[in-house]
């Protein structure tokens, strides 16, 4: 029985051996027919694991010579080869990686396409090659992933995707993305709603906000000296104050950049939309002497490299702003000739790592604002940004219902204005004010005033009214303010008042309301109607008939009440507004906000 045993035990080594000899040709066989060892390198680092496999089976019969002179020693021996299976187990892949890293250098990395904003482009590209060193010390100095960084301009990438990222797209923007980065969680939620049913090539996995920028108004440094207060205002209250100083004050198209929209409903909030639309002009990047409406990421990188003498600008942040909050989201491609199988595994490691502490403080690095952790070094007052911020809002954007509710106001808002303006210039106009000024002139600069809160679009055309006469001073159509003094100058106030007949001369002028314009009919005067052939009666059927709002500024003798003039607004939807030769130029300018579809 003895001998028996010892055949079997000196036998084992040699099955043991024959076996790993088996496995390495069927191996050989499986990576030749595959092209895998396509060189020599391959060849020698196939050849020495083939050795150490030969080696192995003659170290498992000395082992095994050893274990006869030791009680138990099927025990012992099963207890050895266990430790061994599992010391190769743990360091055979490192070491083989090792190896081919010597022999073959780093393998090809898997690329994943990031996609992101025009704005955000540059921080996520830094972010993303900082993520790529990291695989790259973690597997002997070789990146395990390539991340691809690109951007479409405004919200094309989110039509895009829930186009299923058309040919078009392809040739337009880029390649289908793996990754995708918008401003807003906002974008991500239309785009998931919209790709979200059957049949959709594209799955959209929304992601968490891996950091936030928030919505500033870059202004002039100087001017911000001046303009910043001692506690935060709100967007409605900034926008006034660096508007009085005179410079231009730019904003990116709301229908399309994130940081434009989220400022226009901050602003809505606090402004008249109409009032808003004629204070800001459309600016897609910053400029040295004009204040525009952007992301503190943006105003941050371009202090740091667009400007000799820092800060070029200095953000203000309103207390009620909103924020753009950087979603990642992970997209599918199912869809046999645009599978991203490949990529889907790194792209979640990129995710998961933004998350970490090396992730958070590269974003940090690169102008952003992870929500766990504190503003880093990159934020500092030569850089025109602070890192201290207290914000009124905690969601980073208006929700769903006001998001619908603000296309509409938008539309409404951005109609242009025609106004037909028609002054009084009958005899009582020529009386003095308590100023030494004539009525007529206290007028005149009224006027002046008031056209300035016109905006870049709006029109205007001026008449003035005395005796039996309307005489028209300028066409429907100008745009020059100044052109409305010039033209009044000439006139010398003498007779009666024939203020229905104006009324309805305007309203032949001005034109109708239609999708793209808004018209409106103001009328100066200091009396009621004396010389006019049309009755009150006459005027009211025709504002009702032409459906333009009609407005009355009342000043001297004149009263809205006294002299039923409210009969005339009230009819088309205007107003009559009693004022005083002290206040006219403030009540006209408050008349042409109000004209614009807000409120007084």
């Amino acid at each position: 029985m003895e001998d028996v045993d010892q055949r079997r035990s000196s036998t084992a080594p040699r099955y043991a051996g024959a076996l790993m000899l088996a496995a390495v040709a069927g191996h050989l066989l499986s990576q030749t027919a595959t092209g895998a060892l396509a060189t020599w390198q391959s060849w020698v680092l196939y050849g020495i694991g083939t050795a150490l496999l030969v080696l192995s089976a003659s170290a498992i019969d000395r082992l095994n010579q050893l274990a006869k002179r030791i009680r138990l020693r099927w025990v012992v021996f099963t207890a050895v080869l266990v430790v061994a299976a599992g010391l190769i187990a743990v360091a055979a892949p490192p070491l083989v990686a090792y190896g081919r890293v010597l022999l073959l250098g780093c393998p090809q990395p898997t690329e994943v396409r990031v996609l992101t904003s025009q704005d955000a482009a540059p921080a996520i590209g830094e972010v993303a090659r900082k993520f790529e060193q990291h695989t790259a010390e973690e597997n002997h100095g070789c990146r395990t992933a390539r991340l691809y960084v690109f951007s479409a301009p405004g919200n094309r990438g989110a039509i895009a995707l829930r186009s299923s990222w058309s040919a078009p797209d392809l040739r337009e923007i880029g390649p289908h993305p793996d990754v995708w980065l918008p401003d807003s969680t906002t974008e991500t939620n239309e785009v998931v709603r919209r790709t979200g049913g059957i049949g959709s090539a594209v799955t959209v996995r929304p992601g968490a906000s891996i950091a936030f920028s928030p919505v500033v108004l870059a202004v002039p440094t100087p001017i911000a000296r001046d303009v910043v207060p001692d506690s935060s205002e709100k967007w409605g209250d900034l926008l006034t104050k660096v508007g009085n100083t005179g410079i231009a004050i730019g904003r990116p198209n709301p229908l399309t950049a994130i940081d434009g929209r989220l400022a226009t409903q901050a602003l809505y909030e606090t402004l008249e939309p109409a009032v808003v639309e004629r204070r800001v002009e459309e600016a897609d990047r910053l400029e040295p002497a004009t204040a525009t409406i952007t992301t503190e990421q943006v105003l941050l990188r371009h202090n740091k490299t667009s400007c000799a003498q820092k800060p070029c600008l200095t953000a203000l942040y309103p207390s009620d702003t909103y924020r753009a909050d950087y979603p990642l989201n992970l997209v599918e491609w199912d869809a046999p000739d645009v599978s991203n199988l490949a990529a889907r595994e790194p792209a979640s490691r990129f995710q998961a790592w933004l998350g970490t502490q090396e992730g958070m403080t590269a974003l940090n690095a690169a102008g952003l604002r992870p929500a766990k952790q504190a503003a880093g070094a990159e934020f500092r007052e030569e850089l025109g940004v602070r890192a201290g911020l207290a914000l009124d809002r905690d969601e980073a954007a208006p929700g769903e219902a006001a998001q619908a509710e603000f296309g509409k106001k938008y539309e409404q808002a951005k109609r242009d204005g025609r106004v037909w303006l028609t002054l009084d210039a009958s005899g009582s106009m020529a009386e003095q004010t308590a100023t030494g000024e004539t009525r007529f002139a206290v007028a005149v600069d009224g006027v002046r005033k008031a056209l300035t809160q016109m905006g870049a679009r709006d029109t205007y055309g001026l008449s003035v009214f005395n005796d039996t006469v309307v005489r028209p001073l300028i066409p429907l159509g100008r745009r020059d303010k100044e052109a409305a003094t010039a033209a009044l100058s000439t006139v010398r106030p003498a007779g009666g008042t024939p203020l229905h007949q104006a009324i309805l001369d305007s309203l032949d002028r001005v034109g109708t309301n239609d999708a793209n314009h808004i018209s409106a009919v103001i009328a100066l005067t200091d009396g009621e109607d004396t010389t006019s052939p049309q009755t009150r009666q006459d005027v009211v059927n025709a504002v009702r008939q032409k459906g333009i709002r009609v407005f009355v500024i009342a000043v001297g003798e004149a009263s809205c009440a006294a002299h039923a003039l409210t009969e005339l607004t009230d009819a088309s939807g205007g107003d009559c507004h009693d004022s005083t030769t002290d206040t006219l130029g403030d009540d006209l300018a408050a008349l042409f906000r109000e004209l614009w579809g807000g409120a007084r």
